[in-house]
């Protein structure tokens, strides 16, 4: 009996010592683009990278919100992600072109934080991601029938925000033009 339970004590400790170490990951880590948001893993023994010499064009339809007035949209900080996960594996910065259309539920990431402040009660926090991304270069597109159905102005939107006629024009147009849709 002493030896059974020696060897389950002996089973146990290797089972819970061995997965301890099974369970370990990496964490994600944010850079070179942008060093506080668009946390990306590192991948080893890759089978599949784009060709550093392409140019990689797409764009992010975006149509969906966050849950809570005071969270920023996950979606668009994928932008972010989309960047710094590329550059890291050797495609130049310059070679990334990139755009997002807001529509639908996610119009509201589009206004001045005081506009956001006064129907939501807080400061837009999508203000700063959608800011960096045009400060590198993305266009960032709202649906003007979005916009006007929302009871929205030009003048309530984020001075990087452009209005298009609507989303599937966008869309459609970017398309044309050999941007990926890619759409969550």
């Amino acid at each position: 009996m002493h030896h059974k339970f020696l060897n389950l004590f002996f089973l146990t400790m290797f089972l819970s010592l061995g997965a301890s170490s099974f369970g370990q990951k990496k964490a994600p880590t944010t850079g070179p683009v942008f060093d506080t948001i668009g946390a990306v893993f590192s991948i080893d023994n890759l089978d599949f990278i784009p060709d550093t010499s392409q140019h990689l064009k797409a764009i992010f339809d975006v149509d969906r919100k966050q849950t809570k007035p005071n969270e920023i949209n996950s979606i668009i900080s994928s932008l972010h992600r989309y960047y710094n996960m590329h550059v890291r594996y050797g495609i130049p910065k310059d070679q990334i072109h990139l755009a997002l259309v807001l529509h639908g539920n996610s119009t509201k990431e589009a206004l001045l934080s005081s506009v956001y402040k006064e129907k939501f009660k807080v400061d837009n926090p999508n203000k700063d991601l959608i800011k960096s991304l045009s400060d590198i270069g993305v266009e960032v597109f709202i649906c003007g029938q979005s916009m006007s159905y929302s009871g929205y102005t030009k003048e309530d939107l984020l001075p990087e925000v452009k209005v298009s006629l609507s989303a599937m024009t966008v869309l459609t147009v970017y398309q044309m033009n050999n941007y990926a849709l890619i759409k969550f």
